[in-house]
């Protein structure tokens, strides 16, 4: 019975997968969140560079309309800031492309007109310079101006469409996996669900085995086999901690005329209505158990024989007075009860067995209908050796 109540390992192998199904659903679904916020992250900051590197060509067109109109240091000191301003934005978005190779694949095309910018922006420097001493060369400070808003216009421009439609792609990709990934999700979860519920009917199936195995199909009672390897328990545990351990076999008296006279089915409820009464009148901690055809026992642990003795004659009454008009018209039935007991737990299942069943024996030959003991001499209690020394 202690095998029975222990946690079996189909039980832990379920716990076990649906703990581990359970962590990966987790995982997965963090790692498609977290990529997906570090995703637009990285490109949210691309974009905020590459718009600030639009915003310098109004910049510019303002101060070389100032400086055109008016050549002068100031106006030349605010050219200069723009264009170490527009180096400074251009370093930034060639670093953010540098951080996606798959955009560089995509701006592929705009790569002469970015290595140009630079230049244009040292010549637009140059010539400002220039002009400030010399006029003339205002002319050719607006024809590079023009040319140099146009090309950071059109790579700007070009490079902010690239990245839109990278992120727009990414997020489609994204969220194709996220559906992929939950519904793998879902069918491990699904594949999960088959696997416990198949373990679960295996566990099922496992313990209605493990009953049919150690219980009596007509009685509900537990069976010889349990029987046994539970009066090893007992005997060990009685040995162990020097308690005595009682043991009754018992009989029901003419079972077979009912059989013969009144049928087996008969016979089978008589034997099911004794079951019942049988399981009323035993302790919680003893054990029931049918070993024969209207053969039972009961094994009584911590139990001294005189004890025994009385809970025998208890039995033997009630069965005398149990009604059983309601199944057939039968006699009166009876019980014979032999008892042994093991004083110190030091016999074995099979001697303190022999001893009951020498008992029963000496019960039917005796009349049956009553109750007897037997014990090896030795190991009888002296107040018991003296109390039965009186008796006879």
């Amino acid at each position: 019975m202690k095998a029975l109540c222990r946690p079996s390992i189909p039980w832990q192998l379920a716990g076990l997968l649906a703990v581990g199904v359970s962590i990966c659903a987790l995982l997965i679904a963090s790692y498609v969140y977290n990529a997906r916020q570090q995703l637009g992250a990285d490109y949210t900051a691309l974009v905020g560079d590459i718009v600030r590197a639009q915003q310098t060509t109004p910049q510019f067109q303002i101060a070389l309309e100032g400086f055109i109109d008016q050549p002068e240091a100031i106006h030349l000191r605010q050219i200069n800031h723009i264009t170490w301003l527009s180096r400074q934005y251009l370093a930034h978005v060639e670093h953010g492309l540098a951080q996606h190779p798959q955009l560089l694949r995509r701006a592929d095309y705009l790569q002469n007109d970015m290595q140009a910018l630079p230049e244009q922006l040292n010549a637009l420097e140059q010539s400002a310079q220039r002009a400030v001493n010399t006029p003339s060369q205002l002319p050719t400070l607006q024809r590079l101006a023009t040319d140099l808003e146009a090309n950071m216009a059109w790579v700007y421009f070009e490079l902010n469409d690239v990245v839109h439609t990278a992120a727009g792609q990414q997020r489609l990709i994204m969220q194709r996996l996220s559906t992929a990934v939950s519904f793998l999700v879902a069918m491990v979860m699904l594949i999960a669900a088959v696997l416990l519920i198949a373990v679960f009917r295996l566990q099922r199936q496992r313990d209605t085995l493990k009953a049919l195995m150690l219980t009596d199909e007509l009685t509900g009672l537990y069976n010889r086999r349990h029987l046994i390897g539970t009066a090893q328990d007992q005997l060990t545990n009685a040995q162990r901690q020097q308690q005595p351990l009682s043991f009754l076999l018992i009989d029901l008296d003419y079972f077979k005329r009912v059989n013969d006279t009144f049928g087996h089915p008969i016979g089978d409820e008589v034997l099911r209505v004794f079951s019942a009464r049988m399981k009323q009148l035993k302790r919680p901690a003893d054990t029931l158990a049918r070993i024969g055809g209207e053969e039972f026992c009961l094994l009584m642990p911590n139990t001294h024989l005189e004890d025994a003795e009385q809970v025998a004659e208890r039995i033997r009454k009630e069965i005398a007075d149990l009604n059983l008009q309601h199944i057939a018209e039968l006699p009166q039935q009876t019980v014979s009860i032999g008892i042994s007991c093991a004083h110190d737990g030091k016999l074995s299942f099979e001697q303190i067995y022999s001893l009951a069943d020498q008992a029963l024996y000496q019960a039917k030959a005796l009349g049956r209908d009553r109750v007897e003991s037997m014990v090896p001499e030795e190991s009888v209690p002296h107040s018991v050796a003296l109390n039965k020394a009186l008796a006879n």
